[in-house]
């Protein structure tokens, strides 16, 4: 083997080493613990103009936060965090106007608002006081806009539910 291959391979190796030694000490998840295991969540509170939304969001709520794996759902009386949603705005803007016709609207952007308390149940001091999350998507409104958002709501419910899991579940 020549002198030129052999400091080849030796590079190549002496590189390979340096990238898997640095892999080392890689841990998969959230390295970071929450200061709670358990939590109960409140029946959200409707103040936005989607009143199928709280039902939607508390469901869809519940099934993130059990699939993270970082929190149990529990009771109110044996939860160690309760969290508290209030739905305060549902917007539409458009964002696709009609070809014969610029005036009206082809897609919209629907966007759902929220404001959330997580709390402490053992000190009742509050982790986060009314956080504002919030989650859109866009809908067509070809058969008109009321049946296109109704139709719509579960998937923007469970868009929520996801930033509001995901605001709960990090390190704040």
């Amino acid at each position: 083997m020549s002198p030129v291959r052999r400091l080849r391979l030796a590079s190549l190796a002496a590189i390979a080493a340096l990238a898997l030694g640095g892999c080392a000490s890689y841990r998969m998840g959230d390295p970071a613990s929450l200061p709670f295991a358990s939590v109960y969540v409140e029946p959200p509170l409707n103040t936005s103009t989607a009143p199928q939304a709280a039902a939607l969001v508390g469901t869809s709520l519940g099934r993130q936060l059990d699939r993270t794996g970082r929190v149990t759902l529990a009771a109110s009386g044996a939860a160690e965090a309760t969290v508290q949603v209030t739905l305060v705005r549902l917007t539409r803007e458009p964002t696709i106007s009609r070809t014969e016709d610029t005036g009206l609207a082809r897609r919209w952007r629907v966007t759902l608002e929220a404001e959330v308390t997580l709390t402490d149940r053992r000190t009742g001091k509050d982790y986060f006081t009314r956080r504002k999350v919030s989650a859109f998507d866009e809908v067509y409104s070809d058969s008109g806009l009321v049946s296109a958002e109704y139709q719509n709501m579960p998937l923007l419910a469970s868009r929520l539910a996801e930033a509001i899991a995901t605001e709960i579940t990090s390190v704040w």
